[in-house]
């Protein structure tokens, strides 16, 4: 521990000059190692270390450039105030920023009635509406956050990495799908290849899961605080609202999606999102999520493939 707030410390010193530090709390390593540092005038910020930085699969850092571009537009973001690629005082990339609050989707999602769950939804359909209104060239991952820098191809990558190679062939190997089933996802996803390339390039979250959606309510009014967990890439809207409308983890509902409705306007091809909804299915089956540890995300993932037949007959129907 001391290590670290020795660490911490020379951080705030190069990047936050002038500040000093009452307090440092280390808040764990969970996709990042999050550190929350008190600065005089009990003002707090964030450190956000990517203990994950290179591995196959994690979301690319991005040294705070997902937050900029959301922040540019309007967007709920915390506020970047260093990011740091060196590897001289951490051994990882980080980044500094502001303090944000607010709730997680999912804690306020166990804690309000229906109609407050209704008008948070209303209101991230209201903030996923402003994003997916920002249009990109061509999708592709975004490197080191610069939307003006772009490689690779989401749907060809996500279908070879995931569906192919990665969480899908480990879902069979292990039992949790036969394989007729996932070789009818398979020859799903392949022949609608050319119908998901057939997008208008978007900026995307890449990942509204129930953690990572942050709220308050003021004044009897619901606010989105933050999005984290930025996949910073463009890409097809439809896969945002994927999750949205099957929130993995949680027992989504209709008057949900609808209340999101009012507020986003109208969506892409029902087809278009189930076929997101495959793919995302076998990646939290298997864990590519990092979701957090309890008993109740268990439960869900252990479960979650259950209904993919159906899922597909819906697919078939919109065909």
């Amino acid at each position: 521990m001391d290590a670290l707030d020795d660490s911490v410390r020379k951080a705030v010193d190069l990047h936050l000059p002038g500040r000093t530090i009452l307090a440092i709390k280390d808040r764990g390593e969970w996709c990042r190692h999050l550190i929350e540092v008190t600065l005089n005038g009990n003002e707090k910020v964030l450190i956000k270390i990517s203990v994950l930085d290179g591995e196959i699969g994690n979301a690319p850092f991005d040294y705070g450039g997902g937050n900029k571009f959301l922040e540019e537009h309007g967007l709920p973001a915390a506020h970047v105030l260093a990011a740091d690629n060196s590897k001289t005082i951490f051994k990882y990339p980080y980044v500094i920023e502001e303090y944000v609050g607010g709730t997680r989707l999912g804690t306020l999602l166990n804690q309000v009635d229906e109609a407050d769950a209704q008008a948070i939804f209303e209101t991230i359909g209201l903030v996923y509406h402003k994003l997916h209104s920002i249009h990109g060239k061509r999708s592709g991952i975004w490197l080191d956050g610069d939307p003006e820098k772009v490689v690779g191809d989401p749907n060809d990558f996500m279908f070879r990495m995931e569906i192919l190679e990665g969480s899908g062939k480990k879902a069979v190997e292990e039992g949790r799908v036969n394989r007729r089933t996932y070789y009818r996802a398979v020859a799903l996803w392949a022949q609608n290849m050319d119908y998901l390339n057939n997008h208008q390039p978007t900026a995307v979250h890449g990942s509204p899961l129930p953690w990572s959606i942050y709220l308050t309510k003021e004044n009897n009014q619901w606010r989105v605080t933050k999005l984290t967990a930025l996949g910073v890439q463009w890409w097809d809207p439809a896969t945002d609202l994927a999750y949205l409308k099957y929130l993995p983890f949680t027992k989504p509902k209709l008057e949900h999606w609808e209340a999101f409705i009012r507020g986003y306007g109208p969506t892409p091809e029902k087809k278009r999102i189930l076929l997101y909804t495959i793919l995302f299915r076998f990646m939290a089956a298997m864990g590519a999520f990092r979701e957090p540890k309890t008993a109740q995300n268990r439960a869900w993932a252990d479960t979650c493939l259950q209904d993919l037949n159906l899922l597909m007959d819906e697919i078939e129907k919109e065909t």
